[in-house]
């Protein structure tokens, strides 16, 4: 019996942390994103990001601290300073047309628990 306790508890955690990260919403490019981080997922207020100058709006939403990287081709947009629950934060980038924008909880164990996203960019891929 405690074989099979212990393996649904496995099971459960498992599912937990494999949870895909939440779809990016749908509709037209923005020049201001909303960024709600939570255990362990990014609430975001739009799919598509505009070309050029971009405010990124950072609350934690969640019971634990988080932070976000922006990054684009590789380049460091942007990081936001770890955040306390309800703490906020605004980050001013400059979104380059081509490719997405990627956005990772640097935390241990976030990202691979589902905290990662990927934003499309106007007129890019």
């Amino acid at each position: 019996m405690r074989g099979l306790v212990a393996a649904a508890a496995l099971l459960l955690i498992a599912a937990c942390g494999a949870a895909d990260p939440e779809p990016a919403p749908a509709g037209p490019p923005v020049s201001e994103l909303r960024v709600g981080m939570q255990e362990y997922a990014f609430v975001l207020s739009a799919g598509t990001l505009a070309v050029g100058p971009v405010s990124v709006v950072v609350t934690n939403a969640g019971s634990a601290a988080h932070d976000v990287v922006l990054r684009q081709d590789g380049r460091e947009l942007a990081r936001s300073e770890v955040l306390s629950p309800g703490g906020r934060q605004v980050l001013d980038v400059r979104v380059e047309p081509g490719t997405p924008v990627h956005l990772e909880c640097t935390l241990t164990g976030h990202s691979p628990a589902g905290m990662h996203a990927t934003l499309r960019v106007a007129g890019g891929g």
